[in-house]
């Protein structure tokens, strides 16, 4: 026969074995609910998209307008006078392909052409006190295999534009562009060819009244 001091002990064994189960399974629950609270909270937090500007996502700021101090004259074709020894600057040519930087040195062809062409303007090196501001982009490609060996050209090919804009007005007052698939002098030839325009341009000009 069991004596009951055992089966007390034994009981009591037990119950302690049976606390402390449910103390872990409480345990466990409790990390469980933490564990899906954080997820919630994570999946609420990715969801949420930024503020956004009312003009839309990746929207630039608006340029701020530029104000000219003078207004341009109601006659298009005396807006866009070229008078002869009005001070102009020359900006660094822009390239055409991005990828392949090939404009390098345009810019004193542009100042060589107007001196070899006679074209009269002069040329500043502080835009503040120019009358009239040139923007030229530039490019030029040596020749192909097959321009060399079925057409026995070697010259390169170029391409160039230019903006002649009015300081005071912000008219474009002359723009054009030369593209030439077999130039002598590469981008030389191209500055040359529209310091030529441009001085025709100004020659028409001075005939206005």
């Amino acid at each position: 026969m069991e004596h009951p001091a055992d089966e007390d002990f034994e009981n009591s064994r037990i119950k302690n074995k049976v606390e402390t189960f449910n103390q872990k399974k409480e345990n466990v629950m409790k990390i469980v609910f933490v564990f899906f609270v954080v997820m919630i909270l994570v999946g609420i937090a990715s969801g949420q998209t930024p503020t956004q500007s009312p003009a839309g996502p990746n929207v630039s700021p608006s340029p701020v307008a530029v104000v000219y101090p003078e207004k341009a004259p109601d006659d298009p074709v005396r807006a866009k006078l070229i008078p002869k020894n009005s001070r102009v600057y020359i900006d660094e040519a822009i390239d055409e392909d991005p990828n392949k930087p090939q404009s390098k040195g345009f810019k004193q062809y542009l100042e060589a052409a107007f001196h070899k062409k006679s074209v009269h303007l002069i040329v500043v090196a502080d835009r503040a006190s120019a009358d009239f501001e040139i923007s030229d982009s530039a490019s030029s490609k040596g020749a192909g295999w097959a321009k060399k060996i079925f057409l026995g050209d070697y010259r390169k090919s170029t391409t160039a534009s230019i903006d002649v804009t009015n300081l005071r007005t912000g008219v474009v007052a002359f723009a054009d562009s030369s593209d030439r698939a077999s130039a002598n002098r590469g981008l030389r030839s191209a500055a040359e060819k529209l310091a030529k325009y441009l001085k025709k341009k100004m020659d028409a000009d001075e005939k206005v009244k």
